[in-house]
């Protein structure tokens, strides 16, 4: 066996075995060595730091960088930032996992919890625990409905299944989120049933939002769903916009959009947003990166959820 201060002994077998997946005999004929040798060769290769081993577990928790949750804490002001990462699992796989976690935390301490919509949020709920908690907080939509981003792929919208996990029966808002006119929007925030509904999700004490860039994802969607003339579109793209949240556009510099796009949404405004003791923002994937950034700095957001990629995406941006 070399001796111990023969490294490139050691580093040679420990390339060629977990390297280049040698099996142990190959090792040990490839440098002339018996298997017992290549064996403790190996051993002393882990004793002396040459190798390390990190077993990372895809069930298991996310791993947290707090190298970035403390930039992204001090360049937004955020009360809390979880940036996650777990080897072989997709960004927004780890966020939602960590998001579960975060909310699981939060539900027992709140009366009330808020919710909109989207990918993540949607996957947000799904990894969530059930908690029947007694007495169970109120549940309420922070948004109106929308066919194809408040569903789960069961069918269920994030809304029910949010509440049914928590022992909880959601106060529903029958009414999209997105509409083509601003006078429907005002006519049908008149109504009681609905007023009544938005009121509540605006004094929420906890709430679950997505954060989307404009571009990608469900905002152009958002944006379609307004059925926007030309003069509309083009007073619209002249705010630039650059992400969204319960629907709501904001610009680069977090200053909410006005008219047309504010005019037709269903939704807790940003004024109500901004009062709410904690909001928890969700996003995967450096695309939505300039989204984020936007929202970030309108200071609605308390506590973000982000994968490693999409963290140091933003603030390699700011």
């Amino acid at each position: 066996m070399p001796a111990p201060r023969d490294t490139s002994v050691i580093v040679r077998a420990a390339r060629l075995y977990y390297e280049q997946g040698r099996s142990q005999t190959e090792v040990a004929r490839e440098l002339n060595l018996s298997r017992s040798n290549v064996s403790r060769i190996l051993t002393q290769a882990r004793d002396r730091g040459i190798v390390e081993i990190t077993i990372h577990d895809p069930e298991g928790p996310p791993q947290r960088d707090q190298v970035l949750e403390l930039a992204l804490r001090s360049a937004f002001s955020l009360r809390e930032a979880h940036v996650v990462a777990a080897s072989r699992v997709v960004g927004i796989e780890v966020v939602a996992r960590e998001g579960a976690a975060v909310i699981m935390d939060r539900a027992a301490q709140v009366r009330s919890i808020g919710v909109s919509w989207g990918q993540t949020v949607q996957d947000v709920v799904a990894h969530l625990d059930a908690l029947h908690l007694r007495p169970p907080p109120r549940v309420l939509p922070l948004v109106g409905g929308h066919s194809a981003l408040d569903q789960l792929e069961s069918g269920e919208s994030v809304l029910r299944v949010l509440a049914s996990r928590l022992g909880a029966r959601p106060e529903t808002l029958y009414a999209p989120a997105v509409l083509e006119s601003a006078t429907t929007v005002r006519s049908l925030r008149a109504e009681s049933s609905i007023a009544s509904v938005l009121d509540a999700a605006g004094k929420v004490e906890l709430a679950i939002v997505g954060i989307g860039s404009t571009g990608f994802h469900s905002s152009p969607h958002l944006v379609r769903q307004m059925k926007l003339s030309e003069s509309e579109r083009i007073a619209f793209e002249q705010q630039n916009p650059v992400g969204d949240v319960c629907a709501r556009f904001v610009d680069a510099h977090g200053v909410p959009l006005g008219p047309p796009a504010q005019d037709r949404v269903l939704a807790v405004t940003f004024e109500e947003l901004q009062a709410i003791p904690e909001v928890v923002g969700v996003a995967a994937g450096i695309e939505k990166a300039p989204g984020v950034i936007g929202v970030l700095r309108s200071g609605i957001i308390d506590t973000i959820v982000l994968d490693t990629d999409l963290a140091r995406e933003v603030l390699a941006r700011v």
